[in-house]
């Protein structure tokens, strides 16, 4: 597990504008999801023995070579927080987090 960087920190706090939602990222820990590097994030100690609940929130950015990125937030059943969910449209490993 580890903190956020500050790429990650950006991208998380513009998606919790957009739900409304007020959280310290600075604590949150995560681990980086097997997606092939683009950059997807498990939020918290005990991810595997949670359930996905639902998005509540998305934001769209080009990466560094202009391919579109989409980024989701998405929460467990309980509404807290799961995973960053981060895929770019050509599968291809994300520039802009590294």
């Amino acid at each position: 597990m580890r903190k956020l960087n500050s790429v990650e920190i950006e991208i998380i706090t513009k998606l919790l504008d957009t739900a409304n939602l007020q959280i310290d990222v600075t604590q949150l820990l995560v681990n980086p999801m097997n997606d092939g590097g683009m950059g997807s994030l498990a939020i918290g100690k005990d991810y595997d023995s949670r359930e996905f609940g639902e998005e509540i929130a998305e934001y769209m950015f080009n990466d560094n070579d202009g391919t579109p990125v989409s980024t989701t937030l998405n929460v467990d059943k309980q509404g807290n927080l799961y995973e960053l969910d981060i895929w770019k449209v050509d599968f291809s490993p994300t520039q802009i987090l590294k």
